[in-house]
């Protein structure tokens, strides 16, 4: 059986007109973004931004009062998206061999024994642990466990794959390492979303998206932000945004011709290796069109961790609930 790393997207996440409401506040207003497989795009903002809630309407887990998402043309389904949660969801007794073979029970029961094992070496190699599979996932480092809850949403091919504040609680040097692996996995052909409050790795990002009291302030290529904000570093928009009202940046946002054109731009070509495992140009559809009509719907299949639906599984073996 088939153990290819390669995700299967052909075209991009997008979202239009995202509105969100809770107990009568408006939490996002509006929220658009588009990213195409092969993209790096950032997400930052204040606390109380609004990032939580629009992962959450991206991954089908909340539907929006209002506006719509896509993924490659259709509503987002779970098969087709991986999620790394801020906390990771892995049983620190286990090496990451066991944690990955497990999950890779529960969401690949198509591969027998031996395919199983050779996924699970291949995706180690990819997320650079092949020297740490039979070390136990207490004893790794920060950056070396998230890599393992990377590996873990990986394992079914995902085109999209979103994280929650990776780097959180990594110094700068893992923190680096990280957005370079992120990078690389959109490269394969990814869309990769990660929400972060380092500014630091920044401009490895192909898109960067700032929302401040759930509006959208910027969304465009990191090298133009400094510019538009006028800020001279990443952690000084944080200070700028404070200068307008949310209301007034949305507004500045909305009026920009180069801001509106972004969102629209053309697929970027994609340099990843073939599954004879030499290197391929894979190119999506052109720009970024209207997403298809949906019912704002959960996606029909949960976004559990594998710990979860490992411990579903068990309670069903015995008769009972988890």
């Amino acid at each position: 059986m088939t153990t290819s790393l390669l995700p299967a997207l052909s075209g991009p996440l997008v979202a239009r007109g995202l509105t969100a409401r809770a107990g009568g506040n408006l939490i996002l207003d509006g929220v658009g973004l588009s990213i195409h497989p092969g993209e790096l795009c950032g997400l930052i903002g204040p606390s109380g931004a609004g990032k939580s809630t629009l992962i959450r309407c991206l991954l089908g887990l909340r539907a929006p009062d209002s506006g719509e998402v896509s993924l490659a043309g259709a509503p987002p389904r779970a098969e087709g998206v991986g999620y790394v949660p801020q906390q990771d969801a892995i049983h620190r007794a286990l090496t990451p061999r066991q944690a990955l073979d497990f999950a890779a029970q529960l969401r690949r029961p198509e591969l027998d024994e031996a395919a199983r094992g050779a996924r699970v070496v291949a995706l180690a190699k990819d997320v650079g642990l092949e020297e740490r599979l039979d070390v136990r996932i207490h004893k790794l480092s920060g950056g070396q466990q998230k890599r393992v809850s990377v590996a873990l949403e990986l394992l079914t091919e995902p085109g999209l794959l979103i994280l929650d504040e990776p780097t959180s609680g990594l110094d700068p040097g893992l923190e680096a390492r990280l957005m370079e692996l992120l990078r690389r996995l959109a490269r394969q052909g990814r869309a990769v979303l990660v929400a972060t409050h380092a500014t630091a790795s920044l401009p490895m990002c192909d898109a960067l998206l700032v929302l401040v009291a759930g509006r959208v302030a910027y969304f465009g290529p990191p090298n133009d932000a400094l510019a538009y904000f006028k800020a001279e570093s990443f952690g000084q928009i944080f200070s700028r945004l404070p200068l307008r009202t949310p209301e007034a940046w949305a507004k500045v946002h909305l009026q920009d011709p180069q801001r509106a054109g972004f969102l629209a731009r053309p697929a970027p070509l994609v340099n990843r290796p073939n599954n004879e495992g030499n290197a391929g140009v894979v190119s999506s559809p052109g720009p970024a069109g209207p997403a298809a009509p949906s019912n704002n719907k959960p996606a029909d299949k949960p976004l559990g961790s594998a710990a979860e639906q490992l411990a579903a599984l068990k309670a069903q073996r015995r008769g009972g609930a988890p």
